[in-house]
């Protein structure tokens, strides 16, 4: 495979993702326990009964909580290997091909909006926010000119993500801590190429919640943010090594064939080696939550 073939491979090549993601734990609960552990809080136990919509649903791991939960189940992704492995797990489910932000603005477009319970986003969100910023191919990163009008646009999209939700319904959004020692690397890494906008690679995250809550002070919902700490597990260097560079690097040639990244990451991921030759990282998520509740529900009594 050549090194353009191999760029965000990660996406594009069916398996890839699921052979290198590495298990998180967040306060001892795997990512999956986590998201059923919110599911369970904010709808109760799975009845089968509401609208669900899931942006980047890459092959339908975070789907087979969903779909417990869907009367009707909606899920989006732009690589059509990824909608092909979860249209084979999820045959009832309508899929699209396409990036969040079209299939936000089909979904809009068909009069869907007011009509989910339930909107997911999980470890995706950052990369349609990120595209206002910046186009990334295997030569680089093109940022932007016009920094102000992307965070107008970005904005803009979020709260047309509340515009999807229906009374009473959540927006639920995870995102890897940008503050942790693995992700600083990561952003050190990339900001070779050239740097994150605004104040680092956080800025998708603070956006979101910048967005939501002007949502919330307009009176149209509520959030709720919060994080946890935790720890990404590989079984071997070889595998953590591997998450770096196929997965955080998505191959990218001006990075995984320098051998000054490379022996960044192999020194940080020895550091973190446990006697047995197991790997445990320092991982962190923050969990966003948008309650869309009526506006009545705001006023003062």
């Amino acid at each position: 495979m050549t090194d353009v073939e191999q760029f965000r491979a990660v996406y594009e090549i069916s398996g890839v993702y699921d052979q290198r993601l590495l298990p998180h734990y967040f306060d001892g609960r795997e990512d999956l326990d986590l998201i059923d552990q919110l599911l369970l809080a904010h709808h109760g136990r799975p009845a089968g009964d509401l609208s669900v919509v899931e942006f980047g649903c890459g092959t339908g791991r975070v789907t087979s909580l969903l779909a417990r939960y869907a009367r009707d189940l909606v899920v989006a992704d732009y690589s059509q290997a990824m909608i092909d492995a979860v249209s084979r797990r999820y045959p009832q489910a309508r899929t699209l091909c396409a990036d969040t932000r079209d299939a936000l603005a089909d979904l809009l477009d068909e009069g869907q909006g007011s009509s989910f319970d339930l909107v997911g986003a999980f470890w995706s969100l950052s990369y349609p926010l990120g595209e206002y910023f910046e186009t990334m191919t295997t030569d680089g990163i093109q940022p932007v000119s016009d920094l102000a009008d992307a965070h107008a646009k970005a904005s803009a999209f979020v709260r047309d993500l509340t515009r999807l939700l229906a009374l009473d319904g959540h927006l639920m959004a995870l995102f890897f801590d940008s503050d942790t020692a693995e992700q600083r690397l990561v952003t050190r890494l990339w900001e070779r190429i050239a740097p994150f906008p605004q104040e680092g690679r956080s800025y998708t995250r603070t956006l979101l919640l910048g967005a939501l809550r002007d949502a919330e002070d307009a009176g149209e919902g509520t959030v709720t943010h919060t994080r946890r700490g935790g720890t990404a597990w590989a079984p071997h260097a070889e595998a953590a090594i591997a998450w770096f560079n196929v997965v955080h690097l998505k191959n990218l040639p001006a990075l995984v064939n320098d051998p000054n990244v490379q022996r960044e990451i192999h020194e940080f991921v020895h550091r973190y080696e446990q006697p047995s030759g197991e790997i445990t990282l320092p991982s962190g998520v923050h969990i966003i939550d948008f309650h869309r509740a009526h506006p009545s529900h705001h006023l003062p009594r």
